[in-house]
């Protein structure tokens, strides 16, 4: 389920109780992303933010970006290690509160879906990864939507909605 509320905020939570929200600031950096145009290469990384103590809620409210390392492609997008090592960098420049919450990445279409190279990447980031919460959000940007998942290690990744920027 996926609620804007009017402060901008998208909220999201899935039947197991599993919640969180995506700041207005993560939506515009997602949306900067689009593949709009026919030669636009995939973009992505990692979801950060903080865990609420009150709700477990997962707060989007930073991520990593392209750049050195990564691989992109029309069709594609290899992270590098660097958004680890950034994610890292910004916890620290958060006092220790800070985490990774999960992955995102674009496509070259309107209502996105995952592809069999996305699922794979999201067992692995589950399966080698540390997440507080005990599981990622997933996020794939489309060219007109926004398309959210939540992950939890051996479980179907759980569809939450798609979104208008």
């Amino acid at each position: 389920m996926l609620r804007r509320l009017s402060t901008g905020h998208v909220i999201w939570k899935t039947e197991d109780g599993a919640c969180g929200s995506l700041s207005p600031q993560v939506i515009d950096m997602l949306t900067s992303w689009t593949q709009r145009e026919t030669f636009s290469n995939e973009a992505g990384g990692l979801i950060l933010g903080f865990i609420d103590l009150n709700t477990d809620g997962l707060l989007a409210e930073s991520l990593t970006v392209p750049g050195r390392g990564d691989k992109r492609s029309r069709t594609s997008f290899f992270r590098s290690a660097r958004h680890q090592h950034e994610a890292e960098q910004w916890n620290k420049e958060n006092g220790g509160r800070g985490t990774q919450l999960g992955l995102w990445h674009t496509h070259p279409e309107p209502q996105p879906t995952p592809s069999g190279v996305d699922l794979n990447d999201c067992d692995k980031a589950l399966k080698n990864g540390t997440f507080y919460s005990g599981g990622l959000l997933y996020l794939i940007v489309g060219t007109s939507t926004i398309g959210c998942w939540y992950a939890r290690p051996r479980k179907s990744l759980n569809f939450l909605g798609h979104f208008e920027p």
